[in-house]
This record gives C-alpha cells, structure tokens and sequence, in this order.
C-alpha cells in the first residue's frame, strides 16, 4: 500500500526560547550603566578576554557550522545584522544576545554610534569573558567598529580575531560576472571619493560603496534622500562621459530572490525618479572604458618580450573569454586523448584532513592546540594517525599542516629501497622501462612520496624563459643530507627541502620553490627568488653521452682510434684520431658504441692504455682532513701522495689502485674520467687508511684561471652564455677542493627520474 506524506517544513513553529524586547531593553540598561561606570583599563588585564569578529554575509543567516557554533559557545553575543530573518536566527540561538543597531538613531553622528559599538563588545572581554560581535556581510569592509574593537582588544593583551565573512563586494562580482583581476579594480567610498578628490583609473573596474548616503555622515531610520548625488554624478561624467554604463546593484539578501542589476546611463541617473532606486544598501559598478596599453620596458625587464618582437595594442578594456577560436578549439581537441595526469593528487580520506575538520567545530580542541599543538594531536588522535603526521600537525605551520592533511604515504622498505636504486642508477631505471611497472602497484605513490623527501632526483641547472636567473641543485643522498644550490652563482646558506619545496633564508627574501615533472620531460622549480615570482626550468642535456665520456684508446678491425681533449680554447674541445688522424665525420654514438669515419668500435675494446690526459696532480678531498685534503700525483713513473711513493700499483685505463700508501691513504681503488663541463680528469671511489676503515675518495685536477677563462667564453650543449660561466665558474672553483661532479649528478638525476617517469606513463599511471 503506498502512503503519500508531505514532509515536515522547517521553521512553521515559534521558537521556543525567544527574548522579548522589554527583556533586551533592560539587558541594554545594565550593560551601559555598568560601561559608563567602569574604570578606564590601566596595564595588563587581571583577566584575559577573547573577541571573535564574525560576518554573517550576505544572504539571511548565512553562517559557516564553525561561525554557528562560535555564537553558541560565546559567553557574551552582540550583532548588528542588516535583515530581519539574521536577527531573529541569532536570538533563537542566544535569546540574551545584544542587538547593537539600538545605538543608531535619527541625527546622531555615525561616528559616535560606532565608538558606542566598540566599547559595548569590549566591555565583556576586559571582564574576561569570551565574546562574539556579529556583523552583516564582511565584518571587516565598512564596519569601523569591529576594527576598533580588535585594535583596542589587541592592545590592551586581550586575543582578539576577525573570521572573514561574504561581502557584498564577493556577490557583486559573481552576479555581475566580473573578474577583480582582469584587468583590475578600484573601490572607493563615495563620500570619500569626492571629498578627498580621489583620481579614477578609467582602464579599471570601478566599484563606489554607499553611493545612496553620498555626503551623509548621520543617520535616518527613515532612509536617505539622495540630495547630494549630482555631485556625485558630475564628477562621474568629467571622466566616463554621460553615455557610460553605471550598474546599480544591490545584493540578494534571501534565497529565491534575484539581486538588483539595474543598468543606467550617467545621464540616466539625473532622473529623480530613477535615483528613488538607488538606496543605502546600493553599490555602483562602472566597467572599464578604455584599454590600458602594455608599457614595453617593463615587458623587457620581465622577460616577456623578446628582440624583434613588438607590442600587441588591445582590442578592448576587457579581455574576451567566451569565444571559440583556434585556441579554444584547440583545447577542446585536447579531450580526445586526455588522460587524468599522472602528477594529479587523489585526496584520500585520511586522519590528518579529518583533525583540521575537527578543529574547525570543536572550540576546545582549538584551545587546546593553540596552547599545547603536539599535546593536542596526541589526545585527538586515531590509531591510524601515522609518525609523520604527528609531527607535521605538532608544528601548526600552514605548509605542515596542509601537507599533513593530504597524508603522508610512507613506502614500504623494500620499496623505499628499489626507488633509491632506480634513482641513482641509469641501468635499472632502463630495466624497469623495459619490463614495465605491472609488478609494482604503488609505485606512483612510492615516487611521489620519495620526490617530495629527496632532493638529488632534482639535481640540475636551472633557469628563466629569459635566462635573467639561473639556480644550480647539487642534491646529496646522504644522511644528513648536504645539498649545494647555487642562485646566479652564489651559494645559498642551509638549504632545506621538505615537502616537495626547496626554502632557504637570506636578506633578500630567500626563496621557496617547488619541484614539478611535467609531461614534456623536464624538471621545474616553480615559487619565489627574493620576493621574484619565477618558473625555472631544467636546461636539457644530450640524450648521448658526450664526447668527454668516451676519453681513451680503441682498436677495432686493425684501425686504432682514440678520443683526448684538446689543446685549451682549441676547437674541437674534444679530438677524435683515427690510426692518428683527425677524423673526418662526426661521431655517432650508440648504446654499446660509437662510429666515426666507417669504423664501428664497440665500448668494449677499449685498450689497457692509459689516456695521457688522465695523468696529472689531483686535488683529493679526505674525511680525515676537512679543508685540506691531501695531493695525488699520477704520471708514467709511479704515484704519489702528499710527495710519498706509493707501492703495488695497477694503472691499466681508466682505472687506478694501490695496497701500500701513506697511513691516511693505505689502499685505494679508483675510477679516472674526464670531466666533461671542463676537460679536467677526475677520480672517485674508495679509500682505506691503515686502520681498515673505508670512506669515499673524490678528486680533480685544479681548473687554472686561464683555463677558467676560456671555459667560460665558450658556452656548450645549448646552456646560454650567463647559466653558463656561472656553472663552469663553480666546476673551477671546486676543483681545488677534489671537484663535486657536477656533470654526472645532474646528467644521472635527470636521465633516471626521467626514465622512471616515462615508464609510468606508458603503464597507465
């Protein structure tokens, strides 16, 4: 059997707990006999007090549950709302709340009535109470009282806080489609804009506030005549003309009903009977009328105009944002391959997001937190709030808790483990491309949450579209991590980098940048360089190897090739013979060799030889002597260290190794290599000193200034000439200190992550 029922409406019954007026009036009397007999408030509180500034919006009752349960909770309620059905929400609620609008009336100067206000609101925080002081729409735009109020509160060491609310500024522009920053705005006061001559930009949006009380500075319950608006009017007319449109607005204040959107002419604005329209709740809109052309300099100085181009003048004051032309159609094309981005976060449900829901209705977990953060998160949390959580939520930082909220994955181990192997290691970041990523479900979230820990995955070089600015990242894996950036050059102090977000400090600002891997296979740093909004992007290296790389001899098919650097600033910088001519083709190199001149040589017939470049005294960097360091000559006749000989030498290629040296350096087994930023030979691998115990050995070939020189006048692999000096000015310089490798960090970080990358979009992910 069906039974048709109507359900039950909402608010047909009288509240059950409703104030009367004499009730309120007499609340009124004691409370400004008690504010006319206080004592003026003289050095710290006895008591704090709290004050919350609340805004009730717009449209009736239109409280947040967080601002609700604010009212609620307040020892003490006071509000001067602009709508009947406001009113009455808030006495349902709090039937001993404090209707400020009583301290208006006829002729009475507005300013006094606002002092009034204040001091009402104030006078239950200087007892020590909690209070909450409503206002209609933004408590803080045209509301002189609520800013008094938190000023004096603040001063006199009582907390003191303003929650935004919707003004009528935030509907006007969503009614009237307009868009604040394009290509932007002005707002003045009306009364203010005449009397204070204020200058109109005609090329921006232009809002005027309380233009139905223009010259009016008392009140009328009664309403305004609009006496004094031809004044107002003329001065309109002397910039826009009298056929400029003039939007008279007036926001909708309950649902179901449209707001007022009355375009007028200037002139039509004369009419008596067209000002009986405009009211004391009115705001005028005017739109742009002329269009503000680009300034070519500043342009220039940001990059975005380059030689030869010139300015493109605009076709109108608003830009036109509803037309299909090639672009739009171009990115409708765009849906036919789309797939969600790889890079897109999925907001999981997780425990962090759920604590800041929390603390937005629970005032005593806010409290709490306020005083006591890790305490606070420690009694609220579930068991499945995780370490890092914790601690991210503990340090109630906006970045921590953000990041908190939409979770901190944790890899497993062994997943932790392959991902620092893939990363730093090219070969198996191929293999893993080769045989796909089916195996390993979680390895986008595994990735991410290493990328946003890690910063060797970002080594590189980095710069402006207008190569204006450059920033070098030499990430280190190590434990505590060393990372190296470099900003035009110069060495930033304590780097840090959490969170996906690479900070520092420094006089100028610092800098906060975020990393970000697009699709186009190029690594960025997107944020902020000394207060400079900047996107950098990675300076892409050769897909091959570069010559450098393949220094030494070669037979293959009874032909002897061999590949050395060149004479300094000569060209080439590196010089391929074969059977000790210079070769004539290009070398084409392959994975597993090269070819130059029709010979294919294979990597693997490398000769024992030992390239005569790789000879030389090296500067090495030792654990034992931070600073120092200690001096490797190597040369036909044997090999020293700090002056001392050496014994049980194996020098074959490019590898080195000894089981007799000094004390510090008793044993070593190295790899040689020519640095392919300055055609020095360096040296990595292990030492031992006599003790057994093992350490990293790095070292270099000190770069000479003149040979720094030359470096530097001759950029390579398509890094601009600024980028460039600086990136070889700093390989020079650490080479008197062992050198950092530069090259092959950014060349292994930026080939494995990309590699990494490519694999999980052809999986899918």
């Amino acid at each position: 059997m069906r039974t048709d029922r109507t359900p039950a409406h909402r608010y047909t019954r009288p509240f059950d707990r409703f104030p009367t007026r004499s009730e309120h009036e007499a609340r009124w009397t004691a409370l400004s006999r008690a504010i006319a007999a206080a004592a003026p408030p003289t050095g710290d509180p006895a008591h704090k007090g709290e004050l919350t500034v609340l805004g009730s919006g717009i449209e009736a009752a239109g409280f947040t549950r967080a601002d609700e349960r604010l009212i609620r909770e307040a020892d003490h309620v006071f509000h001067c709302v602009a709508d009947p059905a406001t009113a009455v929400r808030i006495n349902a609620w709090r039937p001993d709340a404090y209707d400020l609008s009583v301290l208006y009336d006829d002729a009475k100067d507005r300013y006094l009535t606002y002092v009034q206000m204040s001091e009402a609101v104030l006078h239950f925080v200087r007892a020590g109470h909690r209070v909450a002081a409503v206002f209609y729409g933004h408590p803080g735009i045209f509301v002189l009282s609520s800013h008094r109020a938190v000023r004096i509160a603040r001063r006199e060491g009582h907390t003191a806080v303003m929650r935004p609310g919707i003004s009528a500024l935030d509907v006007l522009c969503a009614d009237l489609g307009v868009d604040p920053s394009s290509p932007g705005m002005q707002t003045f006061e009306a009364s203010d804009l005449l009397i204070r001559d204020r200058r109109i930009d005609p090329g921006l949006h232009l809002v005027l506030w309380q233009v139905g009380i223009v010259g009016e500075l008392d009140y009328q319950r009664a309403g305004f005549t609009n006496r004094h608006m031809p004044v107002l009017l003329d001065r309109l007319e002397e910039v826009y003309g009298p056929d400029h449109t003039v939007v008279n607005y007036i926001g909708a204040r309950y649902r179901g009903l449209d707001p007022v959107t009355a375009h007028h002419t200037v002139a039509a604005l004369r009419d008596p009977a067209v000002q009986r329209t405009v009211t004391s709740a009115s705001t005028w809109y005017l739109p742009p009328a002329v269009a503000a052309p680009a300034d070519p300099r500043a342009l220039e100085l940001l990059g975005l105009l380059r030689p030869g181009q010139s300015v493109v003048p605009p076709e109108g004051p608003l830009r036109v944002i509803d037309a299909y032309g090639p672009r739009e159609r171009a990115a409708l094309d765009g849906f036919a391959a789309f797939r969600v981005p790889a890079g897109f976060h999925w907001q999981e449900d997780t425990p962090g997001a759920r604590f800041v829901l929390a603390l937005g209705e629970d005032s005593a977990l806010r409290e709490h937190y306020a005083r006591e953060p890790a305490a606070a998160v420690a009694d609220w949390a579930p068991p499945e709030l995780g370490t890092a959580e914790r601690a991210l939520l503990a340090r109630r930082e906006d970045l921590a808790v953000q990041a908190a909220a939409k979770g901190v994955h944790q890899p497993a181990p062994e997943s932790a483990r392959r991902l620092r192997t893939l990363l730093t290691r090219k070969s198996r970041a191929r293999e893993l491309l080769r045989d796909g990523a089916a195996d390993w479900p979680t390895l986008r979230r595994d990735l991410d949450a290493v990328l946003a820990g890690a910063l060797h995955p970002w080594t590189g070089l980095y710069g402006t579209p207008d190569d204006g600015l450059s920033l070098y990242v030499l990430g280190r894996a190590t434990t505590p991590p060393r990372h190296r950036v470099y900003v035009d050059g110069w060495r930033i102090t304590a780097p840090r980098y959490e969170h996906g977000v690479l900070h520092w400090r420094a006089a100028d600002g610092g800098g906060e940048l975020r990393t970000e891997f697009g699709r186009d296979g190029r690594r960025r740093l997107i944020g902020t360089v000394g207060r400079r909004e900047v996107r950098l992007a990675e300076y892409l290296l050769p897909e091959l190897p570069p010559l450098a790389d393949l220094v030494g001899g070669y037979r293959s098919g009874g032909v002897r090739v061999d590949v050395e650097p060149g004479a300094l600033g000569s060209a080439p910088r590196v010089r391929v013979t074969v059977d000790g001519e210079p070769a004539t083709a290009a070398v084409v190199i392959g994975p597993s060799g090269f070819d130059v001149d029709g010979v294919t040589v294979p990597f693997a017939r490398a000769v024992e030889d030992v390239p005569a470049c790789l000879y030389g005294e090296y500067r090495l960097r030792l654990p034992s002597r931070p600073g120092g360091g200690a001096e490797l000559r190597v040369a036909k006749d044997g090999v020293t260290v700090d002056g001392k000989p050496v014994e049980h030498v194996e020098l074959t290629g490019r590898h080195l190794r000894w089981q007799r040296g000094p004390d510090l350096l008793a044993r070593a087994d190295l790899s040689l290599l020519l640095d392919p930023i300055t055609l020095h030979p360096m040296l990595h691998g292990t030492g031992r000193a006599a003790d057994g115990s093992a350490f990293p050995l790095l070292g270099m070939v000190p770069v000479s200034d003149e040979a720094a020189q030359h470096l530097a006048e001759r950029p390579r692999f398509g890094i601009p000439a600024a980028p460039w000096a600086q990136l070889t000015a700093l390989a020079a310089g650490a080479s008197h200190d062992g050198g950092l490798f530069w090259w092959h960090g950014w060349e292994q970080s930026a080939d494995a992550l990309r590699t990494v990358q490519r694999a999980l979009w052809e999986d899918g992910r």
